[in-house]
């Protein structure tokens, strides 16, 4: 099962429009998933029409948009329990971790939040940080796919494959 990872894509707000590059790539996957920061709900009708699509509201998200979406999703897929959340926390917690690499101690009250917020989860998808990351904590497989609308001159999304073992990678994507 091949399961596109998208988060941050921030349309119209960063970009107009999905880049063709991602369209491309991820035509005939299984499934979809967005991590949030959609921003325009058209983006979701986009996706659809690709493969089955799961999207979270991200702290980014108007209204409109994050009324028709949860803040977390459980999914089984491939025989793995899927959490999919944004990943912002409160202010008072994130600012302790905020802007920190992922190997980093603070970055621990991240992991152990996401971990007890998706209860049963062997992976977490997560976005809000604009930066990809693939690590493995606790025997959970974490991946922020990084942001379709790019950060710090980076775009990027992930492919995760679930067959008789689970792989993942960040792609990245040139966005004009």
């Amino acid at each position: 099962m091949r399961i596109a990872l998208l988060s941050d894509t921030h349309i119209p707000t960063n970009l107009d429009r999905l880049p063709e590059s991602l369209l491309n790539q991820i035509a005939g996957v299984d499934a979809i998933l967005h991590a949030g920061d959609i921003v325009s709900a058209p983006v979701l009708e986009s996706l659809q029409s690709i493969a089955p699509t799961t999207a979270v509201a991200g702290n980014a998200d108007p209204p409109e948009t994050a009324r028709t979406l949860s803040d977390q999703h459980l999914l089984k897929l491939g025989g793995h329990v899927i959490g999919l959340k944004h990943g912002h926390q409160p202010h008072g917690i994130q600012s302790h971790y905020i802007g920190q690499p992922y190997e980093s101690h603070e970055m621990e009250v991240f992991y152990q939040l996401m971990s007890s917020q998706m209860p049963g989860a062997d992976i977490i998808v997560f976005g809000h940080f604009h930066r990809s990351v693939i690590k493995r904590w606790n025997d959970i497989l974490f991946i922020n796919p990084g942001a379709v609308s790019g950060s710090r001159g980076e775009s990027s999304f992930a492919m995760l494959e679930l067959d008789e073992t689970v792989s993942a990678r960040i792609i990245p994507l040139v966005v004009s």
